[in-house]
């Protein structure tokens, strides 16, 4: 679509600046030109100014009238020259415009093959790194799996795979802690407002945990300060978890004394069951959390990440070399059409020199009939063929 627009722009400009330009008369029609020999020669024979001795031995070498068959026909091929430049202008401006674009095109391939040479240099870095051949991330070795991420849907799914489970593990967190607080705060808007920090505190704490753990065991001697955020991180998440869970237990066990008939408190027995029961809850989601991060290996990810973005730039520069191929078979043609459109502008400037022929020689057959005397023939027509014949006479 842009292409189109150039090219019309192109169009509209080139007919402004041919417009501009001073008015040039059309190219002469050749049979009229030639034609015209013949009233030039009842014309001169008519006016009486020449007679039959105009070609002797000190007269003309030719009629006025030939002298104005090559007058005309020189000032034509000047004037074909500039016809020529006002047909090929339009087409120089497309070649020009389309060198220009396949030089923006050949910069965007270049780019694109770059780009696609470092992720192909990061991949292999990564490939070396999940081999075991090479540490990674904070010092130490990450070694595990290529993921099987054959193309750019595969990481996608696996990556909204992820995020739907810990959307999924962050709305059971969030519907235990919205329920709980809701039952000693006053209104629903901050009961929200407390649940949020919560369930954030909750998927948070757990996943920073399993991420140090996960750190430490890639390089014990190197990660060591990875241990102790680990251990303060999750021993910060088992207070919250306990305190969750008494306050929990509280209300609960007031909501049983509450509902319960005689204003009995929750026997001991179901006190400890519903107390196991809350902590699990919220210990469970944390823990599937914090396993999920120590498992992770943060270069397997990466490694499918860069293969995602090395198909993107693999179609890129491929999409670049075609556009770069389709300007490049329009930069051919167009000067195919420009070598074309000068050739047969050549062509019509070396015609002249036989329309100047054909055109004299009508004059002179019509002029010879219109004066007919014979003498005036002999001096009159070119000498070359007498001696023509003259020398097939005497070769025969």
């Amino acid at each position: 679509m842009a292409q189109l627009f150039w090219r019309s722009r192109l169009k509209r400009r080139a007919r402004k600046i041919i417009l501009s330009l001073p008015d040039l008369p059309a190219d002469i029609d050749d049979n009229v030109f030639i034609a015209l020999g013949t009233q030039a020669a009842e014309a001169d024979k008519t006016s009486k100014a020449y007679d039959e001795f105009l070609f002797s031995e000190d007269g003309y070498e030719q009629m006025p009238y030939e002298d104005s068959v090559d007058e005309v026909l020189s000032l034509q091929r000047t004037r074909n020259a500039e016809r020529k430049g006002r047909a090929e202008l339009p087409i120089k401006m497309r070649v020009e415009y389309l060198e220009k674009i396949i030089e923006a095109k050949q910069r965007k391939v270049s780019d694109a093959l770059s780009e696609k040479e470092s992720i192909e240099k990061q991949l292999r870095d990564e490939s070396e790194i999940l081999t075991g051949s090479k540490k990674g991330e904070d010092g130490g070795f990450w070694e595990g799996v290529l993921p099987d991420t054959t193309s750019r849907w595969k990481h996608v799914s696996s990556v909204l795979k992820e995020w739907l489970v810990f959307i999924l593990v962050a709305g059971a967190d969030a519907t235990v802690v919205f329920f709980t607080l809701f039952s000693i705060l006053p209104s629903v808007r901050e009961a929200l407002l407390f649940t949020i920090p919560a369930v954030g505190v909750q998927i948070l704490f757990p996943h920073l945990t399993g991420r140090a753990i996960a750190a430490y065991r890639s390089n014990k001697e190197q990660n060591g300060a990875s241990f102790n955020i680990a251990a303060g991180i999750g021993t910060a998440w088992i207070f919250y978890v306990l305190g969750m869970t008494v306050l929990r237990i509280n209300l609960l066990a007031k909501d049983y004394k509450k509902f319960e008939e005689n204003g009995q408190d929750m026997p001991v027995l179901l006190w400890w069951a519903v107390l196991i029961f809350s902590f699990l809850i919220l210990v469970g989601l944390g823990a599937w959390v914090l396993v999920r991060a120590m498992n992770a290996n943060p270069h397997n990810a990466k490694y499918s990440r860069l293969l995602y973005v090395y198909f993107s730039k693999v179609r890129g520069l491929r999409k670049a070399e075609e556009s770069q191929a389709r300007s490049e078979a329009d930069l051919e043609a167009e000067l195919k059409v420009l070598a074309e459109v000068g050739a047969q502008w050549d062509m019509r400037a070396s015609v002249y020199d036989q329309v100047s022929e054909s055109a004299k020689a009508v004059y002179r057959r019509a002029l010879v009939n219109q004066i007919g005397v014979p003498e005036f023939t002999t001096e009159y027509l070119p000498e070359t063929k007498f001696k023509i014949r003259k020398s097939k006479r005497t070769g025969q």
